[in-house]
């Protein structure tokens, strides 16, 4: 079943949709395959009735799609799956003078960086993981913001590129974890800068 590579999530609704944790966690546990809200639930150990209502919420604003319907024994199943492999949000949606854009945006922005932190604590605190942690950090760039999105785009066409094939487990492979992230800083007054 075919999906789009990228949603760009621009929209008020789908913002405060991926502004929580647990929805980015549901989110995930498709990994990129149809699957209704039972399976899910099972495979996060969580209440069905809980994930099937957060299920909801993400197929009504667009980030997830309806993609089949099966009747098993006359209970009506309901399979979804994520409408794009990868999800950025946009915040050149976001006009200056809307707070409720900009709260959303920020909360769901925490909620990505959760996730994320709750991937490297596990990896960190994981007895059993002997594989390389590869972790490359830098700061202090000066861009303007056209070019933290060029940056942006061509970090996310080598990533998706490189790892487009390995979606799926290989003999000697194990899962990683990946992220990019291209934050502006709060500026500090310079040496070098006039005041």
């Amino acid at each position: 079943m075919a999906i789009d590579e990228v949603l760009i999530v621009k929209s008020l609704e789908q913002i405060k949709a991926l502004s929580s944790p647990y929805r980015i966690k549901i989110l995930e546990a498709f990994e990129n395959k149809p699957a209704s809200a039972k399976d899910i639930s099972r495979k996060l150990g969580e209440p069905h009735g809980r994930v099937n209502y957060h299920i909801k919420t993400l197929a009504g604003v667009g980030i997830l799609k309806l993609v089949e319907v099966k009747v098993k024994q006359g209970v009506v199943e309901k399979y979804y799956m994520p409408v794009a492999e990868s999800i950025l949000l946009d915040a050149s949606a976001i006009h200056p003078e809307d707070t409720k854009m900009k709260e959303s945006f920020g909360k769901a922005t925490i909620a990505l960086y959760e996730t994320i932190s709750k991937e490297f604590y596990a990896s960190v605190n994981s007895k059993v993981i002997a594989q390389p942690r590869k972790i490359n950090y830098d700061y202090e760039y000066y861009m303007t913001p056209e070019e933290a999105n060029e940056l942006n785009q061509k970090l996310q066409e080598v990533m998706r590129s490189y790892l487009s094939e390995k979606k799926v487990p290989r003999p000697g492979t194990v899962p990683y974890f990946t992220a990019s992230m291209i934050i502006p800083m709060e500026q500090r007054p310079s040496e070098n800068q006039e005041t």
